[in-house]
């Protein structure tokens, strides 16, 4: 199936059918049109589509897809069929806060602030003795802090409108304004 992309405008507040104010993301889709079909070596055909972001590069994306006849060539790829309270699967990166300490990126707690301690912001011991004599692999390390591609399942649609493309989700989705999500 192929996947659409949405850029997210922002969130905002929506009442439900009883009256409960509930947070809802906005996200626009965005134009995409069906560039090429490639076949793998086991016979699957992907349908490659290049999408519209606004900036100078266009992000393109290849899917594999049972009927490959509905995808022509050149042709716009047509809005889904979405209904309220339908649940989805929106991809997106998160937003990067880059290098990050120990304390910041793994949530530790620290030493103490004050009465001479020299213990309070390191991650404190890392390796062992002798036996094994390294740093074991996956020890929770200073480092690149988000821009990790986030999955969440069974999203809610709280309002779409296949007219001007936006759709509003229940709840927050990965990434900044202006970044680009699948649905």
């Amino acid at each position: 199936m192929v996947r659409y992309a949405f850029s997210k405008v922002g969130m905002t507040s929506a009442f439900t059918q009883i009256g409960a104010a509930q947070g809802v993301t906005v996200l626009k889709m965005q134009p995409a049109k069906v560039v090429r079909h490639e076949i793998l070596a086991n016979g699957q055909v992907v349908v490659v589509v290049e999408y519209e972001t606004g900036h100078k590069n266009k992000l393109v994306r290849g899917w594999v897809v049972e009927n490959p006849a509905e995808y022509e060539v050149g042709s716009p790829l047509k809005a889904p069929s979405l209904t309220v309270g339908q649940k989805l699967k929106i991809t997106g990166f998160s937003k990067g806060r880059g290098f990050q300490d120990a304390m910041t990126r793994h949530g530790f707690g620290g030493g103490p602030a004050s009465h001479g301690s020299r213990f309070h912001r390191s991650p404190g011991s890392i390796g062992m003795r002798t036996e094994p004599g390294r740093v074991m692999k996956g020890k929770k390390m200073p480092g690149q802090d988000g821009n990790v591609q986030v999955t969440l399942r069974n999203v809610q649609v709280a309002y779409w409108s296949h007219e001007e493309s936006i759709m509003a989700v229940v709840g927050g989705v990965p990434g900044a304004r202006g970044g680009m999500v699948f649905v």
